[in-house]
């Protein structure tokens, strides 16, 4: 039987009997995942009782799988209203705080994150709202609740040194030996290496483990002597360990005062100079290197854009541009491509050495361009990672060589590419 044939059925009924139907229907359309039709049967249940918290919560739901963070306003409305009928809802209080952080009501996001602290709050309640506090520029809170990651099922969270010698952030480490291992992705690595040097004058000794492509360059950069920097295939000896991402907890780090955001990794002008003869044309043309997607088996990919999309390579002829990633995934005689030549890192940091600007995305390119110190310009959508917390002005915080420039709505990358196009041509 068609909607249209059940719903006539349905109008004939007296109003109890209209309100089952309509839940029955709506369960039927999401096991089809027909959610717009859903939608329809718990608006018209609404219109009826508009008493039921719980139906606007899962209409709220609905207007989330069917039309995205479009439809952020209408599900706000109908959150709103499941909260002045049942305030103390974990549902609705965490639908309202993602919801209004989504549309950047950083003041209404807090409220409601705070009434879901004090409900029996998860650890992933906790965590959400450390990420929260970052993405808001409060380090010191944020990276507190922020510890709570390794007590949720985040399986993008790589640690595994012996938990039985976890730091627990108060022991006196005079004379002991302190193990920093990373724990997610290159880009994070990179980003939070800058702290590790700090804990030189907390530990006798501190060892500082990475993935196997990062070792070279972490290496060789001189922020690092005096560090023992390994990998996981080592056979290391230490008595406290803790990870990365908690370093800027632990020294009390703010927004305000990060540190080497200027430049803190280091590639020789031999190998830079080295790489340029072997790899990268002759003539004497612009250099700019592009990256557009980051690791696609994150968690997250809103962050990627088709930068092909946003710049026409032929209208540059002064400028030679050059792919930055391992894949070839930049269609355009005009951009050459790098990725076959990165063996690890420090390859990366000669070819982006090497580069008079890089544009690129949220990935470890613009991470590894900042550490650099290499003129950048990051393209961000609308919504970020919560890690970017200062996306206006010249800079983006973390690094002083890095331009932010943001789409102004979600996945709208319209104005972005004319905000581009201006910056390339006043600056060019």
């Amino acid at each position: 039987m068609t909607f249209c044939a059940k719903y006539a059925i349905i109008t004939t009924m007296n109003e109890q009997e209209k309100l089952i139907s309509y839940l029955e229907l709506a369960d039927k359309f999401k096991a089809q995942k027909d959610y717009k039709s859903a939608i329809g049967c718990y608006e018209n249940f609404i219109k009826i009782d508009p008493t039921k918290s719980v139906i606007y919560n899962l209409t709220a739901d609905l207007y989330n799988k069917a039309y995205g963070d479009d439809s952020l306003e209408k599900q706000i409305e109908l959150y709103e209203n499941a909260y002045k009928l049942q305030p103390d809802n974990r549902l609705t209080l965490h639908g309202l705080a993602f919801s209004y952080e989504k549309i950047g009501n950083a003041q209404k996001a807090q409220e409601f994150y705070r009434e879901l602290l004090h409900n029996k709050p998860t650890e992933t309640d906790f965590y959400n709202y450390g990420a929260f506090l970052i993405h808001n520029g409060d380090f010191v809170n944020g990276h507190k609740f922020f510890a709570h990651r390794f007590l949720t099922n985040d399986q993008n969270l790589k640690y595994p040194a012996d938990v039985s010698k976890k730091w627990d952030f108060k022991s006196d480490l005079a004379g002991k030996t302190l193990l920093i291992h990373y724990e997610q992705g290159f880009g994070d690595t990179i980003m939070y290496s800058r702290f590790v040097p700090f804990f030189k004058n907390i530990a006798k000794d501190v060892i500082f483990v990475v993935q196997k492509e990062l070792f070279n360059l972490i290496s060789q950069s001189a922020i690092f002597q005096g560090i023992k920097v390994a990998t996981d295939d080592d056979d290391l000896k230490y008595d406290y360990n803790m990870a990365l991402l908690d370093c800027p907890y632990v020294i009390k780090t703010n927004s305000q005062n990060l540190p080497y955001s200027d430049k803190y990794l280091d590639v020789s002008d031999n190998l830079v100079s080295s790489y340029a003869q072997k790899y990268l044309k002759t003539d004497k043309k612009y250099r700019i290197g592009l990256s557009c997607h980051g690791d696609m088996n994150a968690n997250y990919n809103a962050r990627n854009i088709d930068i092909s999309k946003l710049i026409n390579f032929e209208d540059y002829s002064d400028v030679q541009f050059y792919n930055l990633q391992k894949d070839d995934d930049i269609r355009s005689n005009s951009v050459t491509a790098l990725g076959d030549t990165f063996k690890d890192f420090t390859y990366s940091a000669c070819a982006v050495k090497n580069m008079d600007m890089v544009i690129t995305t949220d990935n470890v390119i613009l991470n590894l361009a900042g550490a650099l110190g290499v003129k950048t310009v990051a393209l961000f959508n609308k919504q970020t990672n919560y890690r970017w917390f200062k996306l206006n002005g010249e800079d983006v915080g973390w690094y002083k060589s890095v331009k932010p420039l943001q789409a102004k709505k979600q996945n709208d990358f319209t104005q972005l590419a004319l905000d581009l196009s201006e910056y390339l041509k006043t600056t060019l």
